[in-house]
């Protein structure tokens, strides 16, 4: 299922507001007595469910279109949802031999972030995956030895400690997920947890958490653990450079060796939401400049802006045209769905705005960045283009044209699966993919002097079987690439790119080549067996940022089996034509169960001493 999109909650997180909090109460009263009379009594109490044990899901499949991707590809529906069960443990950094592991894979870290705590322990489900806790993996490398240094930790975020000393669930989750204490604790309670699940960076000598709806946490590298100590102090505003949040999606300029990122808030009392601009130093992971200038814009309703891509020159935006779902925002106060739900995408709009906003504004006066109108600024350039919904960006370029490319996984539509009437998690409802359009990769090129798609030009689609998480070898990243690696379908699929219910897990992984995809290639696992997103690292001797160069690389992934509950990690070979469809290289299985997961990054030269921090 496609990562949901950061909208940082319809309702500013802190709950100190009381001129607005009066203002919903009094403006929608008498709909929410409407709401609480007439739903039913399981969507007013706790949801309980005991922890699952393989092939114990309740899920079923029964009335699933014969012709949607859950079918055809024959992907084992149970196991998918029987893997989103929790980590049974956490492990202190222990030794795996590996006497596979190539001679020229390099020395390195692997880190992965993800939810993984779907139960608390009292039994009680969160209801969508995103409200779940946040644990990193990390996976250190030697090819000199043929070892690996395993270990793995949840977050210390606050909402993670409090879980654990309460039993239950001790706030609400930005997707649905209710407090412990059934209707009564929920209702009117604006705040929401701090998962600290979405992604993770290595700079310096820190690891940093990150989760859209909040500031990163920071973390050792090698124990994991919260350097600044437990809880909310475990966070950072990066030297007071990040005011509210901070994006799970940084993109990386491997020419300025920097990151970029966004932070977006929406202030309900001015109808504004605020998205603002920081480049940080790839080492430091802090800005440069004692004074750096930030760039804000500011819109008239929320938008959903999960990731966005770089070019030398530019930050890329995708905004849809959105509104607040009023219905749905009372549920939400009501304890009766997700904060995230109450943002609805307008499907009938014939176009989407593809935003280009000039890099050079980080070297203005603040002054002078302050509150872009983005429609109205000619520093910006805004290009309506087919409406379509993104979540995830492969990379993007300037061409030696002038014209920027880029490659996205779109979809026609936008489901957030945030309503929790019958309080079961999504994964054990009948048909969880009922309303989800299939996803294509589609290659763009842009005229930036006539602000529009390129003459001459099309859209081109790379794939369309139902690829997701498109990944590039990080020093690709803002330059003209050739390959892009998501994982997909388990076998092809024939389906309308506009029909809902044609989503379905992923079971497979891809190198697709943007120059001519009829070279592409896909390796697919067993139906009960799905793979995490991809990374990438070059091989020793390998330059990938070189044309001829770029495939020289060993992919990384999870692939988790939620029929037998274990995890496997799988390196394959990239470089050269077949070489994915060959298989992977090296595949073993973790020490534990490591359900779905998210991002992840590889971390070259990053190591430690294994016999002095090893436990085992």
């Amino acid at each position: 299922m496609a990562i949901i999109s950061p909208f940082n909650s319809i309702f500013n997180k802190s709950t100190n507001m009381p001129s607005y909090n009066a203002f919903i109460l009094t403006s929608f009263l008498t709909q929410a007595i409407y709401f609480i009379h007439y739903h039913s009594a399981s969507a007013l109490s706790t949801p309980t469910s005991p922890l699952k044990t393989p092939n114990s899901s309740s899920h079923k499949s029964s009335n699933v279109n014969p012709k949607s991707p859950i079918v055809t590809t024959g992907v084992d529906i149970q196991a998918w949802g029987n893997a989103f069960n929790n980590c049974p443990k956490e492990l202190p950094p222990t030794i795996v031999p590996l006497p596979d592991l190539p001679s020229d894979f390099p020395t390195g870290t692997y880190y992965r972030n993800g939810h993984a705590r779907f139960y608390a322990d009292d039994g009680t489900p969160v209801l969508h995956p995103f409200d779940a806790d946040g644990m990193i993996v990390a996976m250190t490398f030697d090819s000199t030895t043929k070892q690996m240094l395993f270990r793995n930790r949840f977050v210390e975020s606050e909402g993670y400690l409090a879980d654990k000393a309460t039993g239950g669930m001790s706030e609400r989750g930005l997707f649905g997920t209710m407090k412990t204490g059934g209707l009564l604790n929920n209702a009117f309670r604006m705040g929401y947890k701090h998962v600290a699940n979405t992604n993770v960076i290595h700079a310096g000598d820190d690891l940093y958490a990150l989760w859209e709806g909040g500031k990163p946490y920071v973390l050792d590298p090698l124990t994991l653990r919260n350097k600044g100590g437990p809880g909310k102090v475990g966070m950072t505003d990066l030297n007071g450079l990040v005011d509210e949040n901070f994006s799970a999606h940084p993109r990386y300029d491997p020419v300025r060796k920097t990151y970029v990122n966004f932070g977006s808030v929406f202030n309900p009392i001015k109808s504004e939401f605020k998205v603002s601009l920081y480049e940080v130093d790839a080492e430091t992971f802090r800005s440069r400049n004692p004074s750096p200038t930030i760039p804000n814009f500011v819109l008239g309703a929320p938008a959903l802006l999960h990731d966005f891509i770089l070019t030398e020159n530019y930050c890329i935006f995708n905004i849809n045209d959105t509104k607040i779902n009023t219905a749905a925002a009372i549920k939400a106060m009501l304890g009766l769905g997700g904060f995230a739900g109450s943002l609805e995408v307008n499907d009938s709009a014939e176009t989407t705005n593809i935003v280009l906003i000039p890099r050079s504004l980080f070297n203005e006066e603040q002054s002078s960045v302050d509150s872009i109108n983005l429609f109205d600024d000619e520093r910006i350039i805004v290009m309506p283009i087919d409406r379509h919904f993104n979540f995830h960006y492969a990379n993007a370029y300037e061409d030696d044209d002038g014209s920027v490319v880029f490659d996205t996984v779109q979809i026609d539509g936008m489901e957030l699966a945030t309503d929790n009437n019958d309080g079961k998690p999504i994964w054990l409802k009948e048909n969880p993919f009922d309303a989800v359009a299939p996803s294509r990769m589609v290659r763009y090129k842009l005229d930036l002097q006539l602000k529009t798609l390129a003459i001459g030009t099309p859209p081109s689609v790379l794939t369309s079987r139902l690829p997701e998480f498109p990944s590039i070898p990080r020093d690709v990243s803002i330059r003209k690439h050739r390959y892009v690696y998501p994982v997909t379908a388990r076998k092809k699929v024939d389906v309308n790119p506009k029909e809902r219910g044609m989503g379905g897990p992923v079971g497979g992984i891809a190198k697709i080549d943007a120059i001519d995809p009829s070279n592409n290639e896909y390796f697919s696992f067993e139906p009960y067996e799905f793979p995490s997103e991809c990374v990438l690292c070059p091989k020793i001797g390998k330059v990938v940022s070189k044309p001829e160069e770029e495939d020289g690389c060993y992919l990384l992934l999870n692939i988790v089996n939620g029929r037998d509950l274990t995890t496997d990690l799988a390196i394959f070979d990239v470089e050269g034509k077949g070489a994915l469809e060959k298989g992977p290289v090296l595949r073993f299985q973790l020490p534990v169960f490591v359900p779905h997961m998210l991002h992840g990054c590889f971390s070259e030269g990053v190591t430690f001493d294994f016999d002095a921090v090893s436990t085992e």
